[in-house]
């Protein structure tokens, strides 16, 4: 179990506070993060690939598909950005996109790369065929 205490800090409290925020959420047995090749949109009829997908519907756990295609993310520091965007999705879940998108840009700049580091530890490094 990891402490919160021992997860790194920026400094602002603020972003310290939503970096805890997420660990609190990836820690708990409730949320499950796993790795696809080909991820689609399946609420686009013309099924185009997505970088990431929040499923709250996934029962009983919250689950999050990162696409691992090298066309979607060049590498795995991109896939920590899209954990962060699917994890702003759950942290501010009733927020619109176009905001969670800025959100996202704002925690990527405001994260130290020890803390983009210790969320890429999260990110599995197995893919699932489903």
């Amino acid at each position: 179990m990891i402490s919160l205490r021992d997860v790194p800090l920026s400094g602002d409290k603020l972003t310290d506070w939503v970096f805890k925020q997420f660990i609190f959420f990836i820690r708990r047995e409730t949320l499950y993060i796993k790795r696809k090749k080909r991820l689609l949109n399946p609420n686009d009829k013309h099924h185009c690939a997505i970088r990431g997908l929040m499923d709250p519907e996934f029962e009983p756990k919250i689950e999050i598909t990162i696409n691992s295609a090298k066309s979607v993310h060049a590498n795995r520091n991109e896939e920590v950005e899209t954990l962060i965007h699917e994890l702003c999705h759950i942290l501010f879940w009733k927020t619109q996109e176009r905001s969670i998108w800025q959100t996202e840009r704002i925690l990527i700049k405001k994260f130290t790369k020890e803390q983009k580091d210790f969320l890429k530890s999260f990110i599995p490094h197995h893919e699932v065929k489903n």
